[in-house]
Formats: structure tokens, C-alpha cells, sequence
């Protein structure tokens, strides 16, 4: 029995091989002939260097699904050749065939979950940067790229619209409000640093303070303000939080909670996250043993059209789920693995009612 499931595993891992390369091959083929008026007269290496690095990005989002359809496929070949009829007569259980299939499912969604925690992130802002400086087209590259530029810091707004470092901001603007929001006074510095909590040191500033529409006095020079700003407002990151690695998005929602960020969407990519393997992992057991029912014959047109069923309730429920928790109709958490828990009791209930079947 070990030698027939290591050759149901081989073959799992195989046909997995195959689709993911196929599927990333075919976005690579489709984007070069959608963008390709953009590469005339361009280096050949900076079009390849793009595509190397957009690769890696389309592996891990098509990576499960092509995941899905292998396991899928795996049982359907099997079946077709055979070689579970064969052993169903010598008593074997579901189990037999199952387990390999599962093992090579959890292997590769840990395998796409590393390399997405390593490789990912620095591929896709270099694919980004090679879109700007190479091609010169931008998209979101601003939105997603620029540090924060405003910040709310009691009944203060901060502008910050020079450089970040460690210790402080450069060309800074503070509007201080008063109770009905109107402006009582307003500071503009050469850079604010930290000095303790609750205080910053503004260098070579200017501060006016307001009386309705009258200025009140007028303060030059360099002075501490009181000014209710976290000093982790100099260690944000910047980039897209679905290819941060974990580490640095769980820091990040230490710091955004510090400087009263909403933290909804950052959190929600922290257990989306792990909770896509677990649900990659169930999906592609629900596509085994969707290829399990006795009572159909075998077909690999019928896996694929499931398979794809299963990834595409897979990416709505995804979506869904992620509007949920970025309006806060949700927590995060519940969120996130709503999605795995329901696949959960689903594959559960088909387990069962396959091993009847097959008895």
C-alpha cells in the first residue's frame, strides 16, 4: 500500500506542476499581448526582469486553484486507469487514496505560503518599480508607495510633507483645532523630532495662534509643542499589506493602534492569510472527493468544470468576506476563517457519505 500511495503522491505533485506552470505560462502569454505596444523599443531584459517578477506574484494567486484542480484530477486519473477499481477489490478503504492527495495538498499550500512570506513581497514592489522607472506607467505606485502624509493627533491634524527617518519628520504643518473644529493655531517646521510623550521639538519654526480670523501673536524659532503624536508615526511601512510578510504586518498593527490608524484591513491580511492554506487544503479535499462518487463514471472535463467551481466560490466568498471586515460588519478574525469553517463541515458531511458509498 505505501508503494501505491507514493504513486498516487508522484502523481499529484506532477499534474499540480503542471497546471500552475500552464496557468502562469498563460497570464505571461495574455498580459505580453495586452502590454506589448508598451515594450516596443524597450530592452529585452527589462520586459523579462518584469514578467520574472509578475510570475511570482501569479503563482501564489493562482497556486490554489491550481492546487484544487490537481487533486481533483489526481482521483479522476486514477479511477479512468482503473487502478482503484483494482484495489477497491482487495479491500481498501477511501483512506488509502486520500491520505497521499491530502499530504501533497498540505505540503504545497505551506510550500506557496513561504514563498509568498519571502519571495513575494520583494517581487512584487520590484515589478511595480520596473513598471515606473522602465515604462513609465505609475497606476497606484503613489498611493501604494507614499508614506502617510496626515495624521490626526488629538484635536490636531499633522501634514507631513517631507521625509520620514527614525527620529523625526521633515516639513511638517500642525493645525490645531479648537471645540467647534475651528483653526486656533498653526505651526510650520522645518522637521519635528520626538522628545517624550506628548512632546516634540519643531526646528526652525513658525507657530500663530488665531482669534476667529485675527492672528493673536506669532512665535519664530526653534521650541517644543505639545503635540499628541505616537513616535512610531516614523517607523510605518509602506507598500501593499497582501505581500508584507507576517512579521512586519504584525508590527505594523502594533504601531497603526499607537497612532489611532484603523488597523481592520492590515489584521484582516494577517489571518487571511493562514486561513487561505487551510482553505486551499479543504477545497482540494473536496475536489478528491468529489472524484470519489461511485455512481458517476470518471471524467476529466467534469473535474476541471469543478475544480474551477470551487476555486471561483473560493475567490467571491474571499471578496466578500474581505469587504465584511474593512466595514467592520465583522472582526477580522471571524472574517477571515468564516470561509474555512463552512468548507470544514461541507468536506466533513462528503467524507462521510463517501465512505458509506464506498463500503
Amino acid at each position: 500500500m505505501k508503494i501505491f500511495e507514493r504513486y498516487v503522491a508522484q502523481l499529484a505533485l506532477g499534474i499540480f506542476g503542471a497546471v500552475a506552470l500552464g496557468m502562469v505560462a498563460l497570464f505571461v502569454i495574455i498580459d505580453f499581448g495586452d502590454w506589448v505596444r508598451l515594450y516596443i523599443g524597450k530592452p529585452v531584459t527589462d520586459v523579462i526582469a518584469l514578467y520574472w517578477y509578475r510570475s511570482h506574484l501569479v503563482f501564489v494567486q493562482l497556486g490554489p486553484a491550481a492546487l484544487v484542480l490537481a487533486c481533483g484530477l489526481t482521483i479522476t486519473v486514477i479511477r479512468r486507469r482503473g487502478e482503484w477499481t483494482a484495489l477497491r477489490a482487495l479491500g481498501a478503504s477511501p483512506v488509502a487514496l486520500l491520505r497521499p492527495v491530502l499530504i501533497v495538498a498540505v505540503t504545497a499550500a505551506v510550500a506557496m505560503l513561504a514563498f509568498e512570506e519571502f519571495v513575494v513581497g520583494k517581487s512584487g514592489e520590484r515589478a511595480d518599480r520596473i513598471m515606473v522607472e522602465r515604462f513609465d506607467r505609475w497606476g497606484d505606485f503613489m498611493v501604494v508607495y507614499s508614506p502617510r502624509r496626515w495624521f490626526k493627533a488629538g484635536d490636531a491634524l499633522v501634514n507631513v510633507r517631507g521625509d520620514f527617518d527614525a527620529s523625526r519628520l521633515q516639513d511638517v504643518r500642525v493645525f490645531q483645532l479648537g471645540a467647534k473644529h475651528e483653526l486656533v493655531a498653526w505651526t510650520e517646521a522645518e522637521s519635528l523630532t520626538w522628545v517624550s510623550k506628548g512632546v516634540w521639538r519643531a526646528d526652525n519654526a513658525r507657530v500663530m495662534r488665531f482669534d476667529g480670523a485675527i492672528v493673536k501673536d506669532a512665535v519664530t524659532g526653534s521650541l517644543e509643542i505639545p503635540l499628541a503624536l505616537a513616535s512610531e508615526v516614523t517607523q510605518l511601512a509602506v507598500g501593499r499589506p497582501e505581500w508584507m510578510p507576517l512579521s512586519v504586518l504584525l508590527r505594523q498593527v502594533e504601531l497603526m493602534r499607537a497612532l489611532e490608524l484603523p488597523t481592520e484591513a492590515t489584521r484582516f491580511a494577517i489571518h487571511r492569510r493562514c486561513a487561505d492554506l487551510v482553505a486551499t487544503v479543504v477545497a482540494a479535499l473536496m475536489a478528491s472527493l468529489l472524484g470519489l462518487r461511485a455512481r458517476l463514471k470518471p471524467s476529466v472535463p467534469r473535474a476541471l468544470l469543478e475544480g474551477a467551481g470551487l476555486c471561483g466560490g473560493l475567490f467571491v466568498t474571499g471578496m466578500m468576506s474581505r469587504s465584511l471586515a474593512i466595514n467592520a460588519r465583522l472582526p477580522p478574525f471571524a472574517a477571515a476563517w468564516l470561509v474555512p469553517l463552512v468548507l470544514f463541515v461541507v468536506a466533513a458531511v462528503m467524507f462521510r457519505r463517501t465512505e458509506a458509498t464506498q463500503r
